[in-house]
């Protein structure tokens, strides 16, 4: 069973826009490694699955919704099939800091 809920509901919910940090916008505002980005997708494309929004991982008061620039960018055909299926839910985009899990041992707030 996936830890994450992007799926709920009977629907797959995605974020309404990209977030502010969004790895799909320009300038690499994740400071994500070199080919970590295009890594993610090929996993995500060959796994027939998605990319959860790194805005909406970790935080216990808000539920996991799909990343909309992979959405925008790799239509995986699950997520064609719930398009036309009527099963896709865009979510409002929240600017929420995003969580490093990595730092200190324990779960801290990224300072970018």
């Amino acid at each position: 069973m996936s830890p994450y809920n992007a799926y709920r509901d009977g629907k797959i919910h995605v974020c309404d826009r990209p977030c502010d940090t969004c790895v799909f916008r320009s300038g690499n505002l994740m400071r994500l490694e070199p080919g970590r980005l295009a890594a993610m997708v090929a996993e995500a494309k060959a796994d027939e699955s998605a990319i959860i929004c790194h805005s909406t991982l970790y935080h216990e008061d808000i539920d996991n919704a799909v990343c909309r620039g992979f959405y925008d960018r790799h239509p995986t055909q699950p997520l064609q099939i719930a398009e036309r299926l009527g099963l896709v839910e865009f979510d409002r985009s929240r600017s929420l800091p995003v969580v490093d899990r990595d730092r200190a041992g324990g779960l801290q707030e990224s300072d970018s």
